[in-house]
């Protein structure tokens, strides 16, 4: 078992996924890319490079999802990656291991909310990735799948 928490310095890079990422269908090759100034990147887009399928298998072409690292705004947030993940994505040394969390984008961005339920762990050598789903419950867990953002 691997813990992850450290806030990351998004750089761009392609991330192939071993799964489907949950709820797009074929969704698996993507590329991230930071937003904001060189010095200031939480944010980046992270777009399918795939054919993606949703809702009966209706196509969508451009998916782009906004990620941000969580350790940005949450210093006390914390995954632990199961060794099958862990494995799965040959995270070697904790330093491999680095997180995204899906940010469901509101206005202003102030009163988005954010996935901490199960975030996006990847290795930061390779870019093989993964979501992680845990099968325990949000209460379980500890964080919720609509948090939103902290207060000033």
């Amino acid at each position: 078992m691997l813990t992850a928490n450290a806030p990351i310095h998004i750089e761009r890079m392609a991330l192939n996924f071993h799964h489907d990422l949950p709820g797009f269908k074929g969704a698996r090759n993507f590329m991230i890319e930071p937003l904001g100034e060189a010095n200031a990147q939480v944010f980046a887009s992270l777009r399918c490079l795939d054919t993606v399928y949703v809702q009966e298998n209706v196509p969508i072409d451009n998916l782009v999802l906004l990620v941000m690292s969580p350790g940005a705004f949450w210093s006390d947030y914390e995954v632990r990656v199961e060794d099958p993940i862990v494995a799965e994505l040959e995270l070697t040394e904790p330093d491999d291991a680095a997180l995204l969390v899906i940010v469901h984008p509101k206005e202003p961005l102030a009163n988005s909310t954010v996935n901490l339920y199960s975030p996006i762990v990847y290795n930061r050598r390779t870019g093989a990735a993964d979501q992680i789903v845990p099968a325990s419950t949000e209460q379980e867990v500890g964080w919720s799948i609509r948090a939103p953002f902290p207060s000033e």
